[in-house]
């Protein structure tokens, strides 16, 4: 869940398929998207659920798609744990809250999801994972690996009856040519005239994420957005948010101008102040 959770800055790449049916063929075979995925409250489907949003860069009001994940608490015979796909009726009413009678539960699309090291690999399982198109009916092979600061999947649609191949779609994580790298010094201690210079960190401006831990042993999670943050067009700033992994809760945040010369936050028990490590000037970007 915690690994999961965050706004990842994607890539889609089309790998193979049908140049008519294809939605990225007339994308130069690549495009630009943000999966948002955050927890919520579903009591009545779980205690471990997901709200998922798909979107263009930049684009948080064009959806492209929305599901429901939930983590069941059964695991399959092999131990993968079992994430259950939920999606809005067609005949739902629209706004307000969900309820269980306005979503639906694809069957044969479940994830199953085993852990290697410090990510999580897998996927659907078997071909009754079916897809409504035109034609002939197709069913989807979904792969994904999540792991901290990864979130990686390849999707491919099949022919039922011969099980040819029509689409391969690769989502990976978008490499950020003007990124700007921050250099970030960190002090502990309440006392802020005794603080304790810890370690600094390294991070890049385009949703860049790195974990540290603090001399009483908490481990948290320090990230930096820039232009690839949502609603960013037109009020581009830069974005410091330091957060509990174990809760996903936001410990504190803070803001400047994305041409700003440092970026920083004072939480009481502990303060950081990131710097760009080759300042920005007008003749040459960092």
């Amino acid at each position: 869940m915690q690994l999961w959770s965050g706004i990842h800055d994607l890539s889609e790449e089309l790998l193979a398929g049908f140049e008519t049916e294809s939605p990225l063929a007339t994308m130069r075979e690549q495009q630009r998207i943000q999966v948002h995925v955050r927890r919520i409250a579903m009591p009545w489907l779980g205690s471990h659920v997901l709200y998922v949003e798909e979107f263009p860069f930049d684009r948080p009001f064009d959806a492209r798609r929305r599901v429901v994940l939930t983590v069941l608490p059964d695991r399959a015979a092999d131990g993968a744990l079992l994430v259950r796909q939920y999606t809005r009726k067609a005949d739902s009413a629209t706004g307000g809250s969900l309820s269980a009678d306005d979503l639906e539960s694809a069957p044969g699309c479940d994830l199953y999801l085993k852990r290697e090291g410090a990510q999580f690999r897998g996927g659907t399982r078997g071909r009754d994972c079916l897809v409504s198109e035109a034609g002939e009916p197709r069913w989807l092979d979904y792969r994904v690996v999540i792991g901290d600061g990864m979130f990686w999947y390849r999707q491919r649609k099949l022919m039922v009856a011969d099980n040819e191949l029509t689409e391969e779609i690769a989502g990976f994580p978008h490499v950020a040519d003007e990124a700007r790298l921050f250099s970030c010094g960190i002090s502990w201690g309440a006392d802020s005239g005794r603080r304790r210079a810890l370690e600094g960190v390294d991070l890049h401006d385009r949703g860049g994420r790195v974990r540290f831990r603090t001399p009483d042993g908490r481990e948290l999670l320090l990230e930096l957005h820039g232009r690839d943050w949502p609603l960013s067009e037109g009020r581009e700033s830069l974005v410091l948010i330091l957060t509990d992994p174990r809760t996903d809760e936001a410990i504190g945040s803070s803001w400047t101008s994305l041409g700003a010369a440092r970026v920083g936050l004072d939480v009481g028990w502990l303060a950081i102040d990131c710097a760009p490590v080759v300042s920005e000037t007008g003749e040459q970007r960092s």
